[in-house]
């Protein structure tokens, strides 16, 4: 029951009357009922394993503020080990068991042919990461432990992020649950307002863009030279518009509810260094990783190499969390990598220009780096890594330019010049407080939506990890 299908908008239309002219007692309870429905629709297998997951940390979390300052710490490492191992048995013991085939037929073995017949659910690294902040939280003191099992059952299964994030903080999205919210028309307006664009990017953009995607790049051995050049921005737009879609759908969703969530994007490809692009893209991922895994570490207090070390293997852990494949590893040591890059490059003093001819070279260049890197994604063996390199020798010919494609992206580029110039922190609407203008625009949006968009939905890009 994907956000941008009819059958999402029927269930939630149905849903959200009951809601508006429901009680605040009885609003928790639909929105339980209507989170375990959502998650259902992918399995009831999923949904057992997440109530388990839920009432498991749940009693975690009571016993970390009950026990003793020895016993807490006890309980605390038991809680955080537990949800790793949840998490890698689902999605990497897979990956492990052919790791072991490959060595074993590497050493004059045979391929394993059997293997364990493992079904990942989904959503599973957002809502993992999301009861390992929970933990983390109530053990340092930073929020109190939930005592409400009610309360804490929706802070998981909270439908408008239960798939794909943000993965929001506690300390944000439990009290919001707890306290008693108004749902206003201004806020049906603006969150309407944003569920429609995030719709509309991932329908008539995300989705051509992975059509063209999928269609050039077959195989990394019958790419025409140099086309990889053209293929990974397309790639780039895609996940951009795919992943920015469903986070301002996911916030729309909220707001309409009376909730507020935290912006996933903040216009991401006007970085100039690797450093500002990951402050702006995936903010909820990278700011959990920043805070729980790079300051626990040391973070820069413990001496510039030390420093660039935790930084590489936070980004070998992102890399792990993307997937489970040769692929996900090797793109989070490459970007890793470029960030010691940049950040030796800056404390020798090099990067100290301010101009903008600089400015522009940077963006262009981490907007690349960033792009080439999402090819990685595809490979299956570490030897088609050189296979990458072989086809970016050459330099693509004007007609394997699809220029096309640039007005497909267009309406995307054009907001965000306009976020970019008012420089919003969130992905507001100018036309809030202008229906005239808000109704000419989405009547383009709809007139554009018709044109680029065929009937045939695309999955999230985000829904494989």
């Amino acid at each position: 029951m994907l956000f941008n299908s009819l059958t999402f908008l029927l269930h939630f239309s149905i849903f959200f009357l009951a809601y508006y002219f429901s009680s605040f007692r009885i609003r928790k309870t639909l929105l339980l009922l209507f989170g375990i429905y959502f998650y259902s629709q992918w399995g009831i297998g999923g949904t057992f394993l997440l109530l388990l997951s839920i009432t498991f940390n749940y009693a975690i979390g009571i016993q970390i503020d009950k026990r003793s300052l020895l016993n807490r710490k006890s309980i605390f490492v038991f809680g955080i080990v537990s949800n790793v191992l949840y998490l890698g048995i689902f999605k990497y013991f897979l990956f492990l068991w052919g790791v072991l085939s490959d060595i074993n037929f590497a050493n004059g073995g045979a391929s394993f042919i059997w293997k364990p017949n493992i079904i990942l659910p989904i959503g599973i690294s957002f809502y993992t990461f999301h009861n390992i902040s929970y933990l983390i939280e109530v053990y340092d003191k930073r929020i109190p432990v939930c005592r409400n099992f009610f309360n804490f059952v929706l802070y998981d299964l909270f439908f408008p992020l239960l798939l794909l994030g943000p993965i929001e903080r506690p300390g944000n999205l439990i009290p919001q649950i707890e306290s008693e919210r108004t749902v206003t028309k201004e806020k049906i307006w603006n969150g309407l307002s944003l569920f429609c664009f995030g719709v509309l990017i991932k329908s008539s953009i995300a989705d051509p863009l992975s059509r063209y995607v999928e269609l050039h790049v077959g195989s990394f051995l019958s790419l025409e030279p140099g086309i990889l050049w053209v293929i990974a921005p397309s790639i780039a737009f895609q996940v951009y518009a795919d992943f920015f879609g469903y986070s301002l759908c996911a916030m729309g969703l909220a707001e309409m509810l009376g909730f507020e969530l935290m912006n996933n994007f903040k216009r991401p490809f006007f970085a100039s260094n690797p450093s500002e692009f990951w402050s702006k893209w995936h903010i909820s991922l990278s700011t959990w990783l920043r805070d729980y895994v790079y300051i626990k570490l040391g973070g820069n207090r413990v001496g510039f190499f030390r420093e660039n070390l935790n930084l590489m293997l936070v980004w070998f852990l992102t890399g792990i969390w993307h997937g489970a494949g040769y692929g996900f590893i090797i793109w989070g040591v490459y970007l890793g990598l470029c960030l010691v890059f940049y950040r030796v490059l800056k404390h020798f003093g090099i990067t100290n220009h301010d101009s903008k001819l600089i400015t522009g070279l940077g963006i262009l260049f981490t907007f690349y780096t960033f792009s080439l890197g999402l090819l990685l994604f595809r490979i299956t063996s570490p030897s088609e890594s050189f296979l990458i390199f072989e086809n970016l020798k050459y330099f693509p010919s004007w007609n394997q330019i699809p220029f096309s494609l640039l007005i497909v992206i267009f309406p995307l580029l054009l907001f965000d010049v306009w976020q970019e110039w008012k420089q919003t922190d969130r992905p507001t609407f100018f036309v809030n407080t202008n229906p005239y203008l808000f109704s000419l625009i989405f009547f383009l949006s709809f007139l554009w939506f018709s044109l680029v968009s065929p009937f045939a939905k695309e999955d999230f890009f985000y829904f494989q990890f």
